[in-house]
């Protein structure tokens, strides 16, 4: 057979095993994982079992040599998951979504957190704002019609890799080429906030790994620096749990109507208003995040199976060498990890650093004992393999994440490295649960039995129990929490509850009676407390009040009988059953508050106990507000007020005269008179009362959530009400003998109103030796307020190189001086002032002329000739004080000079 194109025929079949070459060679360097999203629980070391989102791994694809797995991997329910790729390779991971809650669906997306793919780096996936409506004023000003008008808002991103719809016939190919070495966060994409707090995250570790004898490489040699070599290694992945975000959001996606882009309000009408259509059908806010689980690759540690919570290294023997430790923090708070017994090196205690967020650290190996872990952070360390016949290394978090749904002890982020099968060590506390039985003779007919402190509840006597469960039937009015504590109404009975998930470890629970409460054991001392006003005519006294005064024998808690009501003689009082009250008086003087104390069985006092209430009279003083720039008084008189006692030393100037006069006070008896070197300062300034004057500065109007509200001063807290009951400073009983300060903030204290303002109490008499005290009238007092719409105020500011700072004198000559004779000229620095027609800017800045508003190009050019000249001649005498440039422009003598004010300039004559 002949050809007769042979060079042709070469070319072609050469392309043809070139095609089979590149296919083959892209089929070996292509990894590939499945990969699912879907909805899961866990069930935690106390019993709870929390709703979970979470990745599981799918069956291996053939060919590829990429693993994925679970990172606990005796875990029934949720655990992250840890991909491994090796080096050079890229990775592909088929997605598929299978978060679908009913009729709900949630899409889903992947990001390795420091690599580019899955979309990452491209066009996000954005949805539209939320509509922000014009909002009106919550607290009416002086106009009621003030309305806001949002901006408007741009798109939101809802997934920034490519997003995976939920319930697709096929997996989503996400791609990553040849991904870089290291160790990586593993999250969702899309909300994270929302997705990455219910479990859709894991790790994904690129690395040549150990085979055999030969040992691993983790990021290969770059230049000069040498690989990072390892024999064996272990991954570790720091994440929380909130039980009650993750529950929000389970009931969120699966209540009919739910809609990912609706924004939560507890408004009226909002998906977080109980009384909404809408309730539940939106994302609770995550900024309410608040986690209670701490685990380490999924499990939280747990006394009773701390088996749980011992990792091998991979491979589990290794003879000697190093093991690098991958550590990832999945979760929203800092972590601090820390191996305890752990040592790198020439056996020095610690871990080596070896690279954060996949980049290997530069220089000599940093050697410490825990590291800084920030939300997403990433270390890899090196420890060395320790000697044999040891116990598992700790590994643990320093933060103090050790807790259990914030009752449990030894929890948390607590777990343990084995290096070649090393065990746990033998600790006592590594035991199984025991309960131990409790009894609480406390029941009372008609009366709720209420433990709420986890030591004294169920738990609070037992042995590594982390939460309890009633086994059987309850009995009824039993509220049982999984922390042990509980409530109970009804007739005494019993229960049996088990600990942890146990149907073996329980205990019995006796709810026995009371004992009765005699009422002689019931007393309040003697004699009665007395309270003084600092208003004439009202009193108010937070809980617990007058009770703070009295006991019961028995130890049974004390509240006010509303039978036989309180009474106050001349007056009116509203009493809280704490013993807080607030009275009000006609005319001053004492008066008698009579209230029976009553305890929990309901039992009464067997007399009334009684508090005197005293009413002094009042200051009368009178404030008037005026207006700074008219100085005329604001036609409404509105306003709120605060009045302080002024501790600051007070300079009488009919008291600076030597001898002094017998009317001054003095500060010893020998005669020393009262000046400032025998005072100290002081800070303290003691509040002597606050109220409002008029209907809005008391908060009439005002509203939270639709319903009228008024909010206590000083604490900010709501509650319903139309208003506050104004009062006036005039009401204030004031010592005349001292002095005070009041500050009061307008009721219209906006645009166009007026800002805040203060003025200083004169006193009113000043006693004459020995004489302690005196009677006088205070003086009005005038406070300025001043007009919101104040056009801003101009500084000036002057910035220079002071060569003495501490000789007290402005030494502003500059940066080249006697001290420093060799520094350039550049560290002079600029100055800056404000004149009329803008900023004049004078001085030196990168040896350059500085800008007298114009500027003069022949002056720049003389002054870089200049400069050039010093460096080349640096033995030309230097002047200290003002240097100047001189530029002839004409004519004999006529001179140009630039040498501004305080800033140092040089005089140089060109030969």
């Amino acid at each position: 057979m002949r050809f007769n194109c042979p060079k042709a025929t070469l070319r072609t079949t050469a392309l043809a095993v070139l095609v089979l070459l590149l296919g083959a060679s892209w089929a070996v360097a292509q990894q590939q994982i499945n990969l699912t999203a879907g909805p899961t629980t866990i069930t935690l070391p106390d019993g709870s079992v929390v709703p979970m989102w979470g990745y599981s791994c799918g069956t291996a694809v053939v060919g590829s040599t990429a693993s994925c797995a679970k990172s606990n991997l005796a875990a029934a329910g949720w655990s992250p998951v840890v991909i491994t790729v090796p080096t050079g390779q890229t990775l592909v991971i088929n997605l598929t979504n299978s978060l679908t809650f009913g009729t709900n669906s949630v899409p889903t997306s992947l990001t390795i957190v420091g690599q580019l793919g899955g979309g990452l780096g491209g066009t996000p996936t954005r949805t539209a704002s939320p509509d922000h409506a014009v909002q009106g004023a919550t607290w009416p000003v002086a106009d009621p019609t003030t309305t806001n008008t949002p901006p408007p808002q741009e798109r939101r991103v809802q997934s920034f890799s490519t997003e995976v719809a939920a319930g697709a016939t096929t997996a989503t190919a996400l791609t990553w080429l040849t991904p870089r070495p290291g160790t990586y966060l593993l999250e969702s994409g899309t909300h994270p906030s929302i997705q990455g707090p219910m479990g859709l995250y894991g790790m994904v570790v690129v690395t040549a790994a150990p085979a055999g004898a030969v040992a691993g490489t983790a990021y290969p040699a770059v230049g000069t620096t040498p690989a990072v070599t390892y024999n064996a290694d272990a991954s570790f992945l720091f994440s929380e749990i909130d039980p009650v975000q993750n529950n929000a959001v389970s009931t969120a996606v699966n209540t009919a109507g739910f809609s990912e882009t609706m924004v939560w309000s507890g408004q009226p009408g909002g998906c977080g208003n109980p009384s909404s259509g809408t309730y539940h059908q939106c994302y609770p806010p995550a900024v309410n995040y608040s986690p209670l689980y701490y685990l380490i690759n999924g499990v939280a540690f747990d006394r009773t199976n701390a088996t749980s919570s011992l990792f091998p290294t991979t491979p589990a023997t290794v003879a000697s060498g190093t093991v690098l430790v991958r550590m990832v923090n999945a979760g929203l708070r800092m972590h601090i990890p820390s191996i305890v017994g752990a040592q790198t090196g020439t056996a020095i205690s610690g871990f080596g650093l070896i690279a954060e967020d996949g980049n290997p650290l530069p220089g000599v190996t940093r050697v410490q004992n825990e590291v800084f872990m920030a939300p997403g952070k990433t270390y890899d360390v090196t420890i060395n393999v320790p000697a044999a016949g040891g116990t598992a290394l700790p590994i643990f978090d320093r933060q103090g994440s050790l807790s259990g749904n914030a009752t449990s002890r030894d929890a948390g982020m607590l777990a343990y490295i084995s290096i070649n099968g090393a065990g746990l060590p033998l600790a006592g506390s590594l035991a199984a649960a025991v309960a131990n039985p409790d009894t609480y003779n406390a029941v009372v007919a008609g009366k709720t039995l209420t433990v709420s402190d986890p030591a004294k509840g169920l738990i609070g006597n037992d042995v590594n129990v982390y939460g309890v469960q009633v086994s059987g039937t309850a009995p009824a009015g039993l509220t049982l929490n999984a922390n042990g504590t509980f409530t109970y109404t009804g007739a005494p009975t019993s229960f049996t509850y088990c600990a942890n998930t146990s149907t073996t470890a329980c205990a019995l629970v006796t709810l026995g009676a009371a004992p009765i409460e005699a009422a002689s054991g019931i007393s309040c001392i003697v004699p009665s407390p007395t309270y003084t006003s600092n208003v004439a005519t009202t009193l108010s006294i937070k809980p617990p009040g007058v009770l703070a005064f009295c006991k019961d024998a028995a130890g049974y808690p004390l509240t006010i009988a509303a039978s036989p009501a309180p009474v106050l003689a001349g007056g009116t009082v509203a009493m809280d059953e704490n013993g807080g009250f607030t009275a009000t008086v006609a005319t001053s003087g004492s008066h008698s508050l009579t209230f029976t104390p009553q305890n929990s069985q309901g039992t009464n006092a067997a007399s009334a106990a009684t508090a005197t209430l005293v009413f002094p009279t009042a200051s009368n003083l009178q404030v008037t507000l005026v207006e700074g720039q008219s100085k005329t008084p604001l036609a409404n008189q509105d306003y709120r007020w605060i009045i302080e006692e002024d501790r600051t030393f007070f300079v009488d100037p009919n008291c600076q005269t030597n001898p002094l006069p017998a009317s001054c006070p003095l500060a010893t008896p020998q005669g020393t008179p009262a000046i400032f070197g025998t005072n100290f300062h002081t800070s303290y300034m003691p509040v002597v009362a606050q109220g409002c004057t008029g209907t809005i500065s008391c908060e009439s109007g005002q509203s939270v959530l639709g319903a009228s509200a008024v909010c206590d001063i000083g604490n900010g807290i709501c509650h319903p009400g139309s208003t506050k009951t104004p009062l006036n400073p005039s009401q204030v009983v004031l010592d005349p003998t001292k002095h005070y300060y009041i500050s009061v903030l307008p009721g219209d204290a906006m645009d166009p109103g007026h800002a805040m303002g203060g003025a200083q109490i004169a006193n009113a008499c000043t006693p004459v030796p020995p004489a302690t005290t005196c009677t006088g009238t205070f003086a009005p007092v005038t406070v300025l307020v001043e007009p919101e719409n104040q056009p801003p105020a101009k500084v000036s500011v002057f910035v220079f190189e002071d060569d003495h700072p501490l000789n007290g004198e402005h030494d502003a000559s500059g940066g080249i001086d006697t001290l420093a004779p060799t520094d350039d000229l550049r560290r002079v620095q600029p100055a800056f002032v404000e004149r009329a027609g803008g900023k004049h800017r004078s001085g030196h800045e990168d040896g350059r002329v500085p800008d007298h508003g114009k500027p003069d190009d022949r002056i720049r050019r003389r002054h870089e000739r200049c400069r050039r000249h010093h460096r080349r001649n640096p033995g030309v005498s230097e002047v200290r004080g003002r240097w100047r440039h001189s530029v002839a422009t004409g004519g004999a003598g006529n001179r140009r000079e630039h040498a501004p004010r305080k800033v140092r300039h040089h005089s140089h004559t060109r030969s």
